[in-house]
């Protein structure tokens, strides 16, 4: 297993709003840069990042992150379908209850070079995945209430609005929603 070169101790808190927010730490080492930043980017159908909805910059190894309130932009909002849903753990015929927009959210951190507080085109963004005592931990947004099930015993109701869940990869797909445990956040390079 290759040892990541960068981990953030993080905490994701919901509140009754159903505003989320990333806090956390640095907990080892990594060449960032002086100007690294945690962003929050929904990600298109395909995976790859679409749009920056916040981020935040590491300020002595730690990092206070607010996400915006209510519905992600319409531009970042797309049908869940079953074969855009590549979650880990999701494996095998994929079905849905109900016909909804979604909008993932993924995690990275770039160096802002120049210092203007965004991502521009000319600065990587490094890929981050967060998990609770190494189960994935996973953050959507639904226009309705939807069910989706998989193989594996993979199941998950998701409310209208912001959704955070884990996915237990034992024999078995099992799925609980997050209850604010301590998340890491791994970057590796």
């Amino acid at each position: 297993m290759q040892k990541p070169a960068f981990t953030l101790a993080a905490l994701l808190t919901l509140s009754a709003a159903q505003a989320l927010t990333l806090q956390g730490s640095v907990t080892a080492s990594a060449n960032l840069g002086p100007h690294a930043r945690v962003g929050v980017w929904s990600l298109g159908p395909a995976g790859a990042a679409g749009n920056e909805l916040a981020s935040a910059p590491l300020v002595n190894g730690t990092f206070s992150l607010p996400l915006p309130d209510g519905a992600p932009p319409t531009r970042a909002q797309f049908p869940l379908r079953p074969e855009t849903i590549g979650w880990p753990g999701v494996v095998g015929d994929v079905t849905l209850s109900a016909a909804v927009q979604g909008s993932e959210l993924g995690l990275f951190v770039y160096d802002d070079s120049n210092g203007n507080g965004r991502r521009d085109d000319h600065e990587p963004l490094l890929d981050a995945f967060p998990d609770v005592q190494r189960q994935p931990l996973i953050t959507v947004w639904v226009s309705g209430n939807v069910s989706v099930k998989a193989g594996h015993g993979f199941s998950v109701n998701l409310n209208s609005g912001w959704n955070s869940f884990l996915i237990d990869l034992g024999r078995s797909a099992a799925v609980s929603f997050y209850q604010g445990q301590p998340v890491n956040l791994r970057v590796p390079r």
